[in-house]
């Protein structure tokens, strides 16, 4: 279980470099990113970043959107950063791998998204998502939800 220190530190460890990036702050300090990596943007934007990087806009959205619409279900934990690292709900939280985004183009698009999605700046086409999956796999709970939409190569559902 990833106790809450150890989880801070992991995303500090993420945030700092491509947060002073994306953020453009120059002579961005250790306690600004600490800061940044206990915040809803910090934490959404890690999500989209290792869930689907590699997806169109529309398909960071909707992971954005399940990650939003969690921490308002009374099922899921009240904080987006308490959602993203919950135990075994997002793969990327549970793998041994940096949590370091590399590709920084595609962290500042996470960052873009997160931002708009946190102030609501984009349609919530998405509001009764809760969950989701890649294609690729076929988790065992995904036949006790109900399929909504295919999203790139994710397909996500509602309760």
């Amino acid at each position: 279980m990833v106790h809450l220190h150890q989880m801070t530190r992991r995303v500090v460890n993420a945030l700092v470099l491509p947060a002073a990036i994306a953020l453009g702050v120059a002579g961005f300090s250790p306690a600004t990113t600490e800061a940044l990596a206990k915040t809803d943007i910090g934490c959404l934007a890690l999500n989209i970043y290792h869930e689907a990087r590699g997806e169109s806009q529309q398909g960071q959205l909707a992971v954005a959107a399940v990650t939003l619409n969690r921490v308002r279900d009374d099922r899921f934990p009240d904080s987006v950063c308490a959602v993203v690292w919950q135990p075994h709900q997002f793969s990327w939280t549970h793998t041994q791998r940096s949590y370091f985004p590399s590709d920084m183009k595609a962290w500042k698009a996470a960052m873009r998204i997160a931002e708009s999605s946190l102030s609501k700046k984009v349609v919530a086409e998405y509001d009764n998502l809760l969950y989701y999956h890649s294609k690729r796999v076929r988790p065992y709970w995904s036949k006790k939800k109900r399929f909504v939409a295919r999203v790139g190569s994710h397909l996500f559902y509602s309760s």
